[in-house]
């Protein structure tokens, strides 16, 4: 028999087994739940114990879905029927769905900003959220491996943006650029000193499997867009955030939707409206590049016009990308910024009398 604390803590035990051995497609009878107490926590206990338990947990608020079946026995003492209720096909109701699950893990398993050995932790932490089932299939995932330079400091400097954009406070950074060594080399100053940077945090976003923070520059009216991953040595101040309204860009508040749409890739930069053209065959690309924000107009030579608002640096990017599907027409400063882009990459590949 159970001691009187082994009594009190059946009900926690009865919770993992539900969480570690169940789900929709694994059920479990009262039964079942009885001889994994016996063979894991050494716990004798009958059925109704394990009923009352589940009970008890249900009125908790814990999602327990279970059938109930009415069975029919004789007393021994009066030989009468007596009916008595059964909870059987016993699962757990986990936060998140197995696909939910995959969706996440996926994201991650992508990301280019997050550390391999964080990414792996995660992923791990993840799988602990559904069944042990879940968790078997698991071992058809892999975390892949660190395949470009690593910061360590990235969650600390999630953690205190989050902190300071909560709170409406600048930070002090080092902004950095990775150098041939593979290593981060923070950016320097006229006289050879580390740089530091006062910025307005206003919001993180992610994008492109990356993690940006959209913000101001203290020294400038402009809203920038700082990879995260490249950020370290941050100081949370108390000093309070420039304005929005202050910020040029950022006047009328931060719609983040339309913000990360029209800065496309988040190359930061005025928004205005463009026009390009391009063969009907290309429209596919274009909607998973901008969704719902650019309009078409088919036209009589059977190019389409599309149009759409966005930043002109990410434009001018994203046009000489896709150079040789896309033709940009205006407004006419952007077209001779592509076009003196693409001679400087022509120039790149122009040949001398040596052949190279």
């Amino acid at each position: 028999m159970p001691t009187e604390s082994g009594k009190k803590i059946i009900i926690l035990y009865i919770l993992q087994i539900l969480r570690r051995y169940t789900d929709a497609d694994h059920t479990m009878t009262q039964q079942q739940i009885a001889e994994k107490l016996r063979d894991e926590y050494g716990l004798e206990v009958n059925r109704a114990t394990v009923k009352r338990n589940i009970a008890d947990l249900i009125d908790a608020g814990y999602d327990i879905q279970y059938t109930e079946v009415i069975r029919t026995h004789t007393d021994r003492k009066t030989g009468e029927k007596e009916e008595n209720t059964v909870y059987t096909n016993l699962y757990f109701e986990h936060e998140f769905t197995e696909p939910e699950l995959h969706m996440l893990i996926d994201g991650l398993l992508f990301s280019r900003s997050v550390p391999y050995k964080q990414r792996k932790q995660l992923i791990d932490k993840l799988g602990k959220l559904s069944s042990a089932y879940f968790n078997q299939r698991m071992n058809h995932v892999h975390c892949m491996s660190a395949d470009s330079p690593q910061n360590p400091e990235l969650f600390h400097t999630i953690d205190i943006l989050d902190e300071a954009i909560t709170a409406g406070k600048q930070v002090e950074i080092t902004y950095n650029h990775y150098g041939t060594d593979m290593k981060l080399h923070p950016g320097l100053n006229t006289d050879g000193s580390v740089k530091r940077q006062t910025l307005n945090p206003y919001q993180m976003v992610a994008s492109e499997g990356r993690y940006y923070l959209i913000c101001n520059n203290d020294h400038h009216d402009t809203v920038s867009n700082y990879r995260i991953d490249r950020i370290t040595d941050i100081v949370l101040l108390e000093t309070p955030v420039k304005p929005k309204n202050q910020v040029e860009g950022l006047e009328d508040g931060l719609n983040l939707q339309d913000y990360v749409y029209q800065n496309l890739n988040m190359f930061s930069g005025k928004a205005e409206k463009v026009e390009f053209v391009t063969a009907k065959g290309a429209v596919s690309l274009i909607i998973d590049f901008f969704g719902r924000h650019v309009s078409f107009h088919e036209q009589e030579d059977g190019k389409v016009s599309c149009r759409l608002l966005v930043s002109t640096e990410a434009m001018k990017h994203w046009a000489v990308e896709h150079a040789n599907i896309v033709r940009v027409i205006s407004p006419a400063s952007l077209v001779e910024d592509i076009r003196t882009e693409l001679k400087k990459a022509a120039a790149l590949y122009e040949m001398n009398g040596t052949g190279k």
